[in-house]
């Protein structure tokens, strides 16, 4: 018989409503608070969870204004079927996190995903599970597919799941609501570990607690909490040797109560804040590479164009993503000039090149000589500056930038 305090912590792991989680439940032999998906589910969901991570780090880099952690605000988990309820706003970022595509030879996205769309709902389904997104329509994916999305799955691709933490990251999957009261969320797999940073939201101490010794603990999880500064917060999920099902030992109502009291309710967004945007782009990183560096500082868009269609982006996606119309993207292909600064900065912002790669930050600020203190300092002293800005950068902080910024000083970072 689930109690009302089961009932109760079931639904601050996942987001359900009680009448959902009774009508799934039923009256049989209750088993794990949150049930467990077979091991083919479990290498799907630990897929999925990467794309809803990389999901988030989109929005945050895009400044969107949808808090990240509120991109899943609900699990379902019916029988057979794990669903989630993902806001509307940040949906196209997760579809193209999810629908795999080819980047030269490097496979983006859920290997082997297809989309089948329905008529409230759309199930993603791939050679080892499935998902359900609730609430998204036919009308919905349409839009989705307008703005560029990858419909196409590849037959071929590396799979480098095979060393993941499957069993811990789909049990992180189907308590992802877990985390609604942090600003954002942030997860990477280390070894045999998967590593969850976030800042702000419960402290890493009821989280670990949660997740490894309360009635909604992953089974078989082991958990090593820890903190950074400005209120970052971390914990290292393992896959012990602990037995599946109900854990034996008193739930810790402790984490429950510091759960509680840093998940305050709220709205993941003013809405007022959410305009319709410019499809967003989501396009190979290629930015970096010489042939595309020459490119943009000749602004060659001709070859820039060509460079991206050898990466696998379609014409009629570039002509949706810099508001060309697809003739004027062709014309552009056979070699015509784009000379008009405005049309150049146009296309630089929609498919997110640094402006400095073409020459167009002429309105960047200049760097003021300062005073320089490095040849006072020891080098223990410089050692420890270092390895508190990659500390920062690790955990997705915005730090300063490192190092001396006098244009003589011999420490000074290459621009």
């Amino acid at each position: 018989m689930l109690t009302s305090s089961d009932l109760r912590k079931r639904c601050r792991c996942t987001g359900e409503t009680p009448n959902e989680v009774r009508r799934q439940r039923g009256g049989g032999d209750p088993g794990p608070l949150v049930p467990v998906a077979g091991p083919g589910q479990q290498r799907f969901e630990a897929g999925m969870l990467q794309a809803v991570v990389r999901a988030m780090a989109r929005i945050r880099r895009r400044g969107h204004p949808l808090r990240p952690t509120a991109m899943v605000d609900r699990v379902r988990l019916d029988a057979g079927t794990v669903g989630l309820r993902v806001h509307d706003t940040a949906l196209d970022h997760l579809l193209a996190e999810v629908l795999p595509v080819l980047s030269g030879d490097r496979l983006r996205g859920v290997p082997g995903v297809r989309a089948h769309p329905g008529r409230d709902h759309l199930d993603l389904r791939g050679p080892d599970g499935g998902l359900r997104l609730l609430g998204v329509t036919r009308k919905r994916w349409r839009q989705a597919v307008e703005a560029g999305l990858p419909t196409r799955s590849p037959d071929t691709g590396p799979d480098r799941r095979t060393s993941w933490p499957t069993a811990v990251m789909s049990g992180v999957l189907r308590r992802l609501p877990l985390w609604r009261g942090a600003a954002w969320l942030d997860g990477v797999v280390v070894g045999d570990a998967l590593e969850l940073y976030w800042r702000n939201g419960p402290p890493a101490e009821a989280v670990a607690a949660i997740l490894t010794r309360s009635a909604c603990a992953v089974p078989g999880a082991a958990a090593r909490p820890y903190a950074f500064r400005d209120a970052v917060r971390g914990v290292a999920l393992t896959e012990g040797a602990e037995p599946a099902g109900r854990v034996d030992h008193p739930d810790p109502k402790w984490a429950w109560d510091l759960w509680l009291a840093t998940t305050a309710p709220g709205g993941a967004v003013h809405e007022r804040a959410v305009r319709p945007l410019r499809p967003a782009a989501d396009l190979p990183d290629v930015w970096e590479q010489p042939e595309m560096r020459a490119a943009l500082a000749l602004r060659r868009m001709d070859a820039v164009y060509r460079l991206l269609l050898r990466h696998g982006v379609t014409r009629h996606r570039l002509a949706t993503l810099t508001g060309q119309s697809p003739r004027e993207v062709d014309d552009v292909l056979a070699g015509g000039r784009v000379e008009s600064y405005d049309a150049l900065a146009g296309i630089a912002e929609a498919l997110g090149v640094p402006p400095g790669y073409m020459g167009l930050a002429h309105d960047e600020r200049p760097v003021h000589d300062q005073p320089c203190d490095c040849e006072h300092l020891d080098e223990r002293a410089k050692r420890d500056r270092f390895l508190a800005h990659a500390a920062l950068v690790t955990v997705g902080a915005d730090p300063p930038t490192w190092g001396c910024r006098t244009p003589v000083c011999r420490s000074n970072p290459p621009r």
